[in-house]
């Protein structure tokens, strides 16, 4: 199926380096045009699978819709914490098994998931016909979207950088351990130098309180603002919950499990303030300009 789809997919490929330059937004033909976040956070281990997961289940019992990607093509595991069972995956539209369409699943709260495979493939590797093949059937996708959360691998391979420079915004997760804050500067630090991105959103997990929080952020946030040049918003803490690790092995997201715990209460605060800025953000590119961008890297 690649074979026959090589010859339109490398004409698109023309049309597209013609007519759109990447430092351009590309109109969304459809009435939705959604915001891409990516989530990151540096080190493994902070809560960064998880803070996507239920952040996407807050914004979608909100009301919007909402379409998330496991980025982390050598160990996905979004479709854990959702407690999902995919039976197909990137890999298999890759290959030309099967098409996007076909491998998106619908979460809680009706929330679409686009599952990747664990030790196959990564996106680093995917060549420039594979990366085509993506962009044709996004785009043909029926559904609308308000917003799309791209979860990142840990640390700060190819992989992040890719997720990162094709999103609006990128979040990344924190814990309050100096190893975490040492890596989640570093993260800053190379993606402002190979990406140019110079605004970071941040949230603080695991932490006791709002205090210990905001002198996570307030560390990060001078030394980016001094050394880097860049810009450190605050989005929330997490606090540290015993009922989060008790949904965990549940398979149950916590927002839905314990909706009155203190974990679940920050979480919809975060929710609620992603999605009063999301019809305030500059364009830096709707879901297609997503892919369209990952093209070139």
């Amino acid at each position: 199926m690649i074979h026959d789809q090589a010859v339109t997919l490398r004409e698109m490929m023309k049309n597209v380096s013609l007519h759109h330059s990447l430092a351009e937004p590309i109109v969304c033909a459809s009435q939705l045009c959604p915001s891409v976040l990516a989530i990151s956070g540096g080190k493994g281990g902070v809560g960064k699978t998880l803070t996507t997961a239920n952040l996407g289940l807050s914004l979608a019992r909100m009301g919007m819709r909402v379409l998330m990607l496991d980025g982390d093509f050598g160990l996905a595991n979004l479709d854990v914490v959702l407690n999902l069972r995919p039976k197909f995956t990137l890999d298999d539209v890759l290959s030309g098994e099967r098409h996007l369409k076909d491998i998106v699943l619908t979460g809680p709260e009706g929330v679409r998931v686009i599952p990747s495979s664990s030790g196959v493939m990564k996106v680093g590797e995917l060549d420039p016909l594979q990366k085509l093949i993506l962009l044709d059937q996004v785009e043909e996708l029926n559904e609308e979207f308000h917003i799309m959360l791209v979860d990142t691998p840990a640390g700060i391979s190819k992989n992040v950088q890719y997720w990162s420079s094709s999103s609006n915004e990128t979040i990344l997760v924190v814990t309050t351990e100096p190893t975490s804050i040492a890596d989640c500067y570093a993260t800053m630090k190379i993606l402002s130098q190979t990406n140019s991105e110079n605004k970071f959103k941040l949230i603080v997990n695991m932490c006791q309180n709002e205090y210990d929080s905001k002198k996570v952020y307030e560390k990060l946030s001078i030394l980016a603002e001094d050394y880097l040049g860049v810009r450190v918003e605050f989005l929330g803490f997490i606090p540290f919950d015993d009922l989060v690790r008790f949904s965990v092995k549940e398979r149950q997201p916590f927002v839905l499990k314990y909706p009155f715990s203190a974990a679940s209460q920050s979480m919809r605060e975060i929710a609620r303030t992603i999605a009063t800025q999301i019809g305030e953000q500059k364009s830096k590119g709707n879901m297609q300009f997503f892919w369209k961008r990952l093209m070139y890297l």
